[in-house]
């Protein structure tokens, strides 16, 4: 009997380790087939309690391998890009634009995998779901990211969440989807407006 309970408990084990894998290789699959995308958004976030607490809306691209622009226009206007060397922070209100090294930055959120199919960067997420909607967790529990959730509709995105460590979530709706489609390379590179303060942190 006891060998039959050991026997069991290794075989359940062994499923929960198959259905893992078998979650990520889908969503591999599915952003393997989004060469490039780009939306607009609706975005509302809520505290640890579920209570909005803000509300915006913005732009995202991405581009394979390693591109995306993600660009708030309200509450406040910001712009996140990234080319697979460098990630530009745009805040506008406060005219400053941060500089990063963006080989050292992509291993602090998941939101990296949606353009890159490294297996060292996805071994260090667990995944998942199934069919439209996946769960992606880092391994490192001290990633300010907690989990990020997408949701698919057909090939595109439709829906984002990205539960952080302070207990807030921001969710996006995406509207005005289009998949595949050619986006100009310039889209992914910044170059910093006149009288900005730069802070170059790719040294650090």
């Amino acid at each position: 009997m006891k060998h039959s309970v050991i026997a069991l408990s290794l075989l359940f084990a062994s499923g929960l380790v198959h259905a893992a894998e078998t979650a990520a290789e889908q969503l591999k699959y599915k952003l393997a087939r989004l060469n490039s995308y780009q939306a607009s958004f609706q975005q509302t976030v809520t505290d640890a309690t579920n209570k909005k607490v803000q509300e915006g809306e913005g732009y995202l691209s991405l581009k394979q391998p390693a591109l995306f622009r993600f660009e708030t226009i309200s509450p406040t206007p910001n712009l996140l890009i990234g080319d697979g060397k460098t990630l530009w922070h745009y805040d506008e209100t406060l005219e400053e634009l941060k500089v990063y090294d963006a080989t050292k930055e992509v291993d602090k959120t998941p939101f990296v995998l949606l353009t890159s199919s490294d297996a060292k960067l996805w071994a260090l997420y667990n995944v998942t779901g199934e069919g439209e909607t996946f769960a992606i967790t880092p391994k490192d529990k001290n990633n300010p990211v907690q989990k990020l959730t997408l949701q698919f509709s057909g090939v595109g995105l439709a829906k984002m969440a990205v539960a952080s460590q302070d207990g807030q979530t921001s969710s996006f709706e995406f509207i005005a989807m289009q998949s595949n489609v050619n986006i100009d390379t310039a889209q992914f590179k910044f170059s910093a407006p006149t009288g900005v303060d730069i802070v170059d942190l790719r040294g650090k």
